[in-house]
């Protein structure tokens, strides 16, 4: 009986499982064992280095219990990946912690997260998936952003089927990444899961440690800190500065001023506000008379900015509020339409009288659903 195992990325990885067969075994071969190899030494194992190929193996197993073991997964090791493909075969993976074959895989109704990252892995493997197997950080990046819409939008829907298909996308976009660099050496998914983990215990210590907090608002302000401490954020425009620049425009300056506001650039009060924004108004008008498209454009997205800060004061969100507004306007316009046409006339054909009659129609039905 032939058995392949998987040793993991270290100490301490062996599995129960992996160990009784290791120590039924009649021999065990090692190939690129790394510090798992301290593990077998502990444990009193006797091993030599292969340099036997496929059928060398397959045979020798025909006759007594045989482990070939290779470092990290199965799917690191290319002649591992071709071995557990042979019927007969044991496969243990102390990286995945469980391995299954293809036919197990599609009957099985309910999986585990180990199952996901087998599942994962064997894509990725030599004899997966060629689409998988070629990816990149670079060639799926624009996914993960999808996927995160996608999301967003089954959230707004609140379906419950919606948003389980799409948290799952989303998942599955972190750990895909995650292996990529598990590939390259650099890390691997236990240690992004030991990295949050620590995140989410560090940054709630008025959970796990002795600070104190008030409510959520409380509770924010000290996981705040703790964020600008983490990162080494030493003052507020270290913070402001660290906000991605591939956010969309909106929101990446509704983070900014949020930001701001806590380092104290604050215009605290909706007076304040209105007159900032009367004195940014004024200079966007002043330089459309002027015709300066580039001032035009400073002075338009100095209006917004201001807007921005406004929205945070009244604890407004303006990306959703943008986005309602947006789909209302969406639903006022289709129903502009739809009673122009009904009347058998040309949307582009209207007097101003017409356009604003047909107007307030379509805003007194849509208002009414």
């Amino acid at each position: 009986m032939l058995t392949v195992i998987g040793l993991g990325n270290g100490r301490g990885e062996m599995t129960l499982s992996a160990l009784k067969a290791l120590k039924k075994a009649d021999k065990v071969y090692v190939k690129n064992g790394g510090d798992a190899l301290a593990d077998l030494i502990e444990e009193k194992i006797g091993f030599c280095d292969c340099d036997s190929s496929e059928g060398a193996l397959l045979r020798e197993a025909e006759n007594v219990a045989v482990c070939y073991c290779a470092g990290g997964s199965i799917f690191d090791d290319p002649l591992a990946c071709a071995l557990m493909r042979e019927k007969g075969v044991r496969t243990i993976d102390c990286a995945c912690y469980q391995t299954l074959t293809d036919e197990e895989l599609v009957k099985k109704e309910k999986f585990s997260f180990q199952d996901f990252l087998y599942i994962l892995k064997r894509l990725r493997a030599p004899d997966g998936c060629p689409w998988d197997r070629v990816q990149t950080h670079e060639s799926i990046r624009i996914n993960m952003i999808e996927e995160a819409y996608e999301l967003v939008d089954a959230i707004d829907s609140d379906e419950r089927d919606k948003i389980l298909e799409e948290t799952g996308d989303v998942l599955m976009q972190a750990v895909f990444h995650a292996l990529i660099e598990e590939e390259r050496g650099r890390f691997n998914t236990g240690d992004m899961l030991s990295a949050i983990s620590k995140k989410l215990v560090t940054r709630h210590t008025h959970v796990f440690g002795s600070a104190g907090a008030k409510g959520a608002d409380g509770a924010l302000s000290v996981w705040d800190k703790n964020k600008m401490k983490e990162k080494k954020q030493e003052t507020y425009s270290d913070a402001v500065n660290d906000v991605p620049e591939c956010f969309p425009a909106l929101l990446r300056a509704q983070k900014i001023v949020k930001r701001m506001a806590k380092g104290g650039w604050d215009f605290q009060t909706p007076e304040n506000c209105k007159k900032k924004f009367d004195e940014e108004a004024g200079e966007l008008a002043a330089a459309v008379a002027l015709g300066d498209k580039a001032q035009i454009a400073e002075e338009f997205g100095d209006v917004l900015m201001v807007l921005m800060h406004t929205a945070y004061l009244l604890g407004v969100d303006a990306e959703q509020a943008l986005l309602d507004t947006a789909k209302k306007a969406a639903a006022r316009y289709t129903e502009w339409e739809k009673l122009v046409l009904a009347d058998g006339k040309d949307v582009h054909a209207l007097t101003d009288e017409e356009r604003t009659a047909y107007y307030k129609r379509a805003k007194q039905n849509v208002s009414r659903r």
